[in-house]
């Protein structure tokens, strides 16, 4: 089992440095937005902005308060924070 964990660490530390590399490569400050259209889904959205619709949970996070509890209900005109 703690091989397992180790596992798991090392996943994490990846996953962490790929992070920190996509932060650094848009520069510090830089805020991308987004305005919301008509049909749009928030997978449409991290597929267009963020190269991989698979991201949209990460999408919904940045912007939950602005999306509410619900993210399949997003409306024209609201602005999204993209995340790096």
């Amino acid at each position: 089992m703690a091989r397992e964990s180790d596992i798991s660490t090392d996943a994490q530390t990846e996953t962490e440095q790929v992070a920190e590399q996509r932060r650094g490569e848009r520069g510090q400050g830089e805020k991308k937005t987004y305005t919301v259209k008509a049909g749009d889904t928030l997978s449409d959205i991290a597929e267009s902005e963020m190269g991989d619709a698979n991201r949209w949970p990460e999408l919904y996070a940045a912007n939950k308060d602005a999306v509410g509890d619900n993210p399949d209900m997003i409306h024209p005109g609201l602005k999204l924070e993209i995340p790096a």
